[in-house]
């Protein structure tokens, strides 16, 4: 604690400067203090230690590292490419689209990358429903890992290679025929479909709500959050339930769209780790689509009826604060003859668009051609929209 020499040091010290002495008791007192707390803490880290506790978590941490090690090996055909040798060839990267409902029911169609056009028809589901709770698209590619994400805070995770896939343009599959890989339980129901094979990337998880509530979630807690399989609601309200969760970035903004076509623009530093009201709806709105926004991108908002509502980054003002009504994308005259938005994206002009159709069709679309007419051939209704950027050739 105190070598010999120093306390020797000090007796001199007080026998020829007596004044000095109560200094030196201070600082001794100081000393054993500060002694007595790690002392404490040592003691305690025993006991978490022998109890168990501790362990539970570096195991809970382990399993974590592993997880995110796992996912970002399926990006490399099962291995982590040596950064000193140079690769002499990359495997062409295929991309899924995914079509799912709340009843748990996900759909898997492969994307010819190579022979994508504008207006081309991927095939037909029949039996589609459209008089309750929407379906939505997710285009991803087919080595990512997703976890799904059910409304009672639940997850389960997923490969996208795990799902069957099925080709609706050779013969069309009813609806009701499309498998459920993880059966929701008992009054809950799967909130969406979360990628996650860059999570070793990101900054935090962000969680919104269908009523426009927000939260991020501290990459620390991915260990418990694996381990345990759940992650929350992030609602406050009764009747709110979870909507979506994605990696977040600090540099991004985020972009809420709700379906009577309100937007509400964000930063991280607004967002808040506890649950927070981000955007005032009315009772009758909630929101349909939360963005990450680049600076190199868009905003469009896609309505039931094929008009495109289209923002650059620029022209989308950062909300001056949280619980605010957002900017109004259409007139209340269009809003009360029952125009609605039914989902949005972040995009550059070089993406793709595809669009699932009322009677089943799915349908795609080049995001140049939608900026150009505003509008989308429909004949009935859209029910749900998404985007995605063609994967670079590797031999080009």
């Amino acid at each position: 604690m105190f070598s010999s020499e120093k306390i020797e040091e000090w007796i001199e010290e007080v026998e020829q400067r007596p004044t000095s002495a109560p200094l030196i008791i201070q600082f001794i007192a100081n000393r054993l203090s500060e002694l007595s707390k790690w002392n404490e803490q040592l003691r305690e880290e025993n006991i978490a230690l022998r109890t168990g506790k501790r362990v539970q978590e570096y195991e809970q941490q382990i399993n974590s590292l592993k997880y995110q090690l796992d996912i970002l090996k399926r990006q490399f055909d099962g291995e982590i490419p040596q950064v000193d040798i140079p690769s002499t060839s990359k495997p062409v990267e295929t991309i899924s689209l995914m079509i799912y409902d709340h009843q748990g029911r996900i759909a898997r169609l492969q994307l010819d990358t190579a022979s994508l056009g504008n207006g081309n028809s991927l095939g037909n589901l029949r039996g589609i429903p459209f008089d309750g709770d929407p379906l939505r698209l997710l285009v991803t590619p087919s080595s990512e890992e997703l976890l799904c994400v059910f409304t009672s805070g639940r997850i389960a995770p997923l490969p996208v290679a795990s799902i069957p896939e099925i080709n609706i343009d050779a013969e069309p599959i009813n609806w009701e025929q499309v498998s459920i890989p993880h059966e929701p339980a008992l009054g809950d129901a799967l909130a969406c479909l979360m990628p996650v094979s860059k999570l070793a990337l990101a900054d935090f998880l962000v969680q919104i709500s269908r009523r426009g509530f927000v939260k991020k979630i501290r990459k620390a807690l991915v260990a418990s959050i694996m381990d345990n399989l759940y992650i929350g609601t992030g609602t406050k309200l009764p009747a709110d339930q979870t909507m979506d969760i994605f990696l977040g970035l600090e540099t991004d903004r985020y972009v809420l769209l709700s379906q009577e076509g309100y937007l509400q623009s964000l930063t991280a530093e607004m967002l808040s780790f506890a649950v927070e009201e981000a955007v005032r709806l009315n009772p009758t709105d909630h929101l349909v689509s939360a963005l990450a926004l680049q600076p190199d991108q868009s905003v469009v908002a896609m309505t039931q009826i094929g008009k495109v509502i289209h923002r650059t980054a620029d022209g989308i003002p950062v909300a001056e604060a949280l619980k605010r009504k957002g900017k109004a994308l259409y007139s209340k005259a269009r809003r009360e003859k029952g125009v609605k938005v039914v989902a949005g994206a972040a995009v550059r002009e070089s993406d793709w668009g595809v669009v699932l159709h009322q009677e089943g069709r799915i349908s795609l679309h080049a995001m140049a051609s939608i900026f150009e007419s505003g509008t989308i051939p429909v004949d009935g209704e859209i029910l749900a929209f998404a985007t995605f950027s063609k994967p670079e050739d590797p031999d080009a």
